[in-house]
């Protein structure tokens, strides 16, 4: 198999002449199972769905930002599975009554489904790697708060210049500077906790993934190793491993429950719009940072123990889950990485 090294890039499959067009794959993804009751394309309508849904809002942009960055809402990822349904239907439909093309075609569609699965499988473990970087990126972010003190200043400076424009229309009431300064101490308490819980919102985001990512990987993995190993098989058995095949890769873009559990704007002051602002320019510096930041300083993940995401036999500890992170019980509150 020969594939580009990005996520999900140009897959070059060893026999190509099989793949439908686009008119054929449309046809079929239309065309009701054996049952009768649905279409084949149903059972990947959420993830259509998920391709197609850009909601724009604050909440809207972080969600659709992690699943993009992380190149799990992906179209070629779709593409792979469908055309694996379609493929696996041709295996299932060949005539066992021409035994010579039987097994020529077996051969070359056996070997056809084989390497989508694996070329999803190797995307996957490339999916769960971005997410541990993008991880280890928003913790530091937290941990350095240089962004959040940034965040403030904007603040500051917005409400000097208030003041300056004030002063040149006249002279100003005391007890309107106390409100000011009053206002902006509690917008910058509220904008880093609002940084703190966007930051842990996006970094369970990012947990979800990696995990969904690392469990279906490992499913695929576990089946190849059945499909490989040939000792006392059946066309039968054969049929039946690719058949759980389709099943875990349909699993893999229908089953996910992805959520963010980011809040609304809050705040105690009259300038909603200036928080709602610095949410914006969080969003945006953040997923700026996490395409392009190329890290020089030793990634919390490497090094001698470092958990390798192919390695089926370590035996070592998983990392920690988010959920780990937590103490106290049922805490709900996000992460204060900032002390």
């Amino acid at each position: 198999m020969t594939t580009e090294k990005s996520i999900f890039g140009l897959r070059y499959p060893p026999h190509a002449e099989l793949h439908p067009t686009k008119e054929e794959l449309r046809v079929f993804l239309e065309s009701t199972k054996k049952n009768g009751q649905e279409p084949h394309g149903n059972d990947l309508a959420k993830y259509r769905e998920l391709l197609t849904d850009m909601q724009q809002d604050v909440r809207g942009k972080m969600f659709h930002g992690v699943l993009r960055h992380s190149r799990f809402a992906n179209p070629a990822l779709k593409s792979e599975v469908e055309h694996y349904k379609f493929l696996l239907h041709a295996l299932l439909s060949l005539d066992l009554k021409k035994p010579r093309v039987f097994i020529r075609r077996w051969t070359a569609l056996a070997e056809e489904l084989k390497d989508i699965a694996q070329y999803i499988r190797n995307n996957l473990l490339k999916i769960e790697r971005v997410c541990e970087a993008a991880i280890v990126i928003l913790l530091d972010l937290q941990i350095e708060r240089k962004f959040e003190n940034q965040l403030i200043d904007g603040i500051k400076a917005h409400f000097k210049e208030h003041l300056k424009d004030s002063l040149h229309r006249g002279p100003i009431a005391e007890q309107y500077i106390e409100t000011v300064k009053k206002d902006v101490g509690m917008l910058s308490k509220e904008t880093s906790a609002m940084l703190r819980e966007d930051v842990y919102a996006l970094v369970m985001l990012y947990e979800a993934i990696y995990d969904h990512a690392k469990k279906f990987a490992h499913d695929i993995d576990a089946l190849m190793a059945k499909i490989k190993n040939t000792k006392n098989k059946s066309i039968d058995d054969d049929k039946e491993l690719l058949t759980q095949l389709e099943q875990v890769l349909v699993s893999l873009i229908s089953e996910y429950h992805f959520e963010l559990t980011a809040t609304e704007i809050r705040t105690e002051t009259a300038h909603e719009d200036i928080l709602l602002e610095k949410r914006r320019e969080m969003i945006d510096y953040l997923f700026d940072l996490l395409r392009k930041e190329r890290r020089t300083r030793d990634n919390r993940r490497t090094g001698g123990n470092r958990r390798r995401s192919d390695d089926q036999n370590r035996k070592e500890p998983e990392r920690r889950r988010g959920t780990d992170r937590r103490s106290g019980k049922n805490r709900r509150r996000p992460l204060n990485l900032s002390s």
